[in-house]
């Protein structure tokens, strides 16, 4: 009953077959070459999918300047290095024969460009002829006016591209669900890890579907309905009964040692129970069993007590050896309390020489009755929010219940028949004799498989070329997982059905609270964990040998420091240039002790002034600096490889393959900078270790774990650089004063991550336009964070998509 008929209802006959194959994913384009692809698999009868049959594009005119004169260029200074699988550089040229193989590459093109105009290729140190400068302005220009140049004029339509379908990734499948179902533990953890590409995992070209997830999809259902529906069924009645050997008994003579003795008190006294647990609020009956001796002219009185309450007061009037029961009933809260049979009126006659005795022989607690239902859980009161009741039978309340779930498991209004189907699975559910809130989850469970909960998806122009605006419901979810990880919440589904969330004051507004919500955690853990590559950290393994104080404190709290400061930056809308230079951070006991900073203790993170200008921003920072060494060593490559693609935007080519390693640090003669003078002698690897190297020898001060070090190898560190261009500095303070300088080129490469994350596509030529306008309206506004956000989520390419893939 659960996986056919479930997808059949659902999904009709052909999707669950696929589904039920494990084919969910809908895909049907080419993955970009440096994004892992993954393979196309048609997903049938998907509203709002893709389009896998495309009109092949028009055919361009070939530019004969190109075979005349691009193309003898490339053969005469370019191919003989770059060709075949061991292109230098990792790219190849050699398969560039027309101008059309060309067109199709642009973002390599624009980086020829740069490198041919920058004069970084071809090498300067190589033996190879060079160029003429005619030469190389005819090729920048060529490739300028026929490649890469895009209008950017007001007037001009501009090409927002197209965002592949997506599956949530990990982290959005459980933030949706937490907040879809009110469950705090994560069932994706269970997943299989998501591929990376473009830096992040949240990439719709590498979101691949594995067939093993779909089992992996209705274990989770099956375990989030579980937890988030779990109505208790209130406790049926049941009797207990506890016999002398049971009942503890005061004074404690009234007890014979002997257990076939029944428990006699000669005295006042009291045989109790010292915490009973009343499973729920209810009726009970409180009984017990005895006799009593008339002395004195009275029998025993005796009393019943719940939690030191008396409930009522019996004359035992049972003669020794003929007991009776006597009950007691009492209104009772859940819990533990203590049940007592006291014998309050002893007494002794002297003259006679005897005592009223009170012989109790068994305590007997029956209950509840018309118990008080326990309390809903607060998934419970999220999800059913109609119940059977006076009025309302249990088909109306499903269905209330039911498309209030879909539509916001789906993030849009749900169709009358996607209900229908739904509630096919209740009826299915409730004729089976399932109470209401169990028969809800067959339907649910389908819902959580639907591609429509598991995907994004967006709909298609009706032509293939045309250009579209997203309906408000489609921009909601794009801002919501771009800020949180997550679904919209109701105050932006509203605006969503009313068409109000685009209007400028109330889109600004909704930003900056979405911004200051605590969801936007999320923001730091998987847009920063992934920019500042905090993840990576898990996975390190520094030498204690040469690291003796690295540990898994220190691991923690140097994630921690990343991610408060990160999100201290966009609480407080600070400018992301704060990301380049502070004199501030954050930091708990442990990581002030690795700093050598004072007077803080404890776990706790807290921000506190740096005192001098050692440190200050994200590349000073522990987890910057150790993600960026060797296990044994510092990597100025590494890190200043790090700087130019998370900093300057300006990644360098891959290592030649057949570059020798640095030898152990155990044998370095003198210091890792000396080294490497000679190691990068080499003249093809000396074009890029200019751009790199400096950068990271002005870190060269803090140690493979970021600390603070003035030695290497027992001599003095040398922290100086100079970029191509003349650019010197010395030391992490005037390095991070040379960045600042470069506050544009941060901008831009900032505002490029924070597009890739929000759109969930690598950016191509024609996005040139959107980052030109974004980094415009950052640097007017103060850089402020929320002005950058507000900037990104304006843009063309956030808020509209191109019907087919862009060439």
């Amino acid at each position: 009953m659960v996986l056919r008929p479930v997808l059949l209802a659902l999904l009709g006959t052909a999707t669950a077959a696929s589904l039920a194959a494990g084919l969910l994913l809908a895909r049907g384009e080419q993955a970009s070459a440096t994004a892992a692809p993954s393979s196309p698999i048609p997903l049938d009868g998907l509203a709002g999918a893709e389009t896998f049959v495309r009109a092949a594009p028009p055919a361009q005119a070939e530019d004969p300047a190109f075979k005349d004169k691009v193309l003898p260029f490339l053969q005469k200074y370019c191919v003989d290095c770059h060709k075949g699988e061991k292109a230098k550089g990792g790219l190849a040229l050699d398969g560039y024969v027309s101008e059309a193989a060309a067109r199709k590459d642009r973002k390599n093109w624009s980086a020829i460009q740069h490198t041919i105009s920058s004069g970084e290729m071809p090498p300067k140190a190589s033996k190879k002829p060079q160029p003429t400068k005619e030469e190389k302005e005819f090729v920048v220009e060529w490739i300028a006016s026929s490649l890469t140049r895009v209008n950017c004029s007001p007037d001009v339509p501009k090409d927002p591209g197209r965002v592949t379908i997506r599956r949530l990734n990990r982290a959005e499948y459980n933030n949706t669900i937490r907040d879809l179902c009110g469950v705090d533990f994560k069932p994706a953890e269970e997943f299989p890890s998501d591929d990376v590409g473009y830096g992040f995992d949240n990439i719709g070209d590498v979101l691949s579907f594995q067939p093993i997830l779909l089992e992996k999809y209705l274990a989770a259902a099956e375990k989030i309905l579980g937890t988030a529906l779990n109505v208790p069924e209130p406790p049926k009645s049941a009797k207990q009964t506890y016999r002398p050997q049971n009942i503890l008994a005061t004074p404690r003579d009234a007890k014979s040692k002997d257990p076939g003795v029944k428990i006699v008190f000669k005295s006042e006294g009291q045989g109790f129970l010292e915490k009973f647990n009343f499973s729920a609020e209810g009726e009970y009956l409180v009984r017990f069993r005895g006799w009593g001796s008339n002395v004195g002219g009275a029998h025993p009185k005796v009393t019943v007590r719940v939690g030191g309450e008396d409930v009522k007061t019996f004359t035992v009037d049972a003669e020794p050896g003929k007991a009776k029961t006597y009950e007691a009933s009492v209104k009772v809260r859940a819990g533990e309390k203590r049940v007592a049979v006291a014998f309050t009126n002893g007494f002794e006659d002297k003259n006679e020489k005897k005592v009223r005795e009170f012989g109790l022989e068994l305590i007997e607690i029956e209950g509840p009755f018309n118990p008080v239902p326990p309390p809903d859980s607060a998934s419970v009161k999220q999800l059913l929010i109609a119940r059977p009741g006076t009025g309302v039978d249990a088909r109306a309340a499903a269905e209330t219940v039911l498309t209030n779930f879909a539509r916001r498991a789906y993030r849009r209004p749900v169709k009358p028949d996607e209900v229908a189907r739904l509630l096919k699975l209740f009826d299915l559910a409730t004729k089976q004799g399932e109470p209401f809130h169990v028969a809800l989850k067959l339907s649910m469970k389908a819902v959580l498989v639907s591609p429509h909960f598991l995907y994004r998806i967006e709909d298609d122009p009706k032509n293939a070329n045309d250009v579209r605006t997203l309906n408000d419901f489609e921009f909601a979810t794009r801002l919501s997982y771009f800020l949180w990880s997550s679904m919209p919440d109701e105050e932006l589904f509203k605006l969503a059905a009313k068409g109000e969330l685009r209007k400028p004051a109330t889109l600004e507004a909704q930003v900056k609270r979405m911004l200051t919500d605590p969801k936007a955690k999320a923001l730091s853990e998987n847009f920063a964990g992934q920019w500042l590559q905090l993840r990576n950290l898990k996975t390190l393994a520094p030498d204690k040998g040469f690291f003796p104080g690295w540990d898994d404190q220190l691991r923690n709290a140097m994630v921690g420091e990343a991610e408060a400061f990160f999100e201290y930056v966009v609480r407080n809308d600070r400018p992301v240039l704060d990301f380049l230079d502070a004199d501030y951070t954050f930091v708990n006991g442990r990581l002030a002790e690795h700093y050598g900073l004072k007077d803080v203790k404890g776990a706790e993170f807290r921000k506190v002034t740096l005192p001098d200008v050692r440190r200050g921003g994200i590349i000073t920072m522990a987890s910057t600096l150790t993600v960026t060494s060797n296990p044994t060593r510092t990597s100025p490559v590494k890190r200043g490889k790090w700087i130019l693609e998370n900093v300057l935007g300006t990644p360098p080519p891959p290592a030649a393959p057949d570059v020798p390693e640095l030898p152990p640090t155990g044998q370095l003669k003198g210091t890792l900078r000396e080294q490497m003078e000679q190691h990068r002698a080499n003249p093809s690897c000396a074009t890029c270790h200019a751009k790199l190297d400096p950068l990271g020898f002005g870190l060269e001060n803090f140690d493979g774990i970021g600390g603070w070090r003035a030695l290497d190898n027992k001599k003095p560190v040398d922290a100086s650089g100079e970029l191509p261009g003349g650019l010197k500095f010395n030391g992490p303070a005037e390095l991070r004063k040379v960045l600042l300088g470069k506050a544009d080129q941060f901008r831009t490469c900032f505002a490029e991550k924070l597009l890739t994350f929000g759109l969930g596509r690598g950016l191509e030529y024609y996005d040139k336009c959107a980052l030109d306008e974004i980094t415009k309206a950052s640097k007017e506004n103060g850089d402020k964070f929320s002005a950058l956000v507000l900037a990104v989520v304006k843009s063309d390419p956030f808020q509209k998509r191109k019907g087919k893939r862009s060439e």
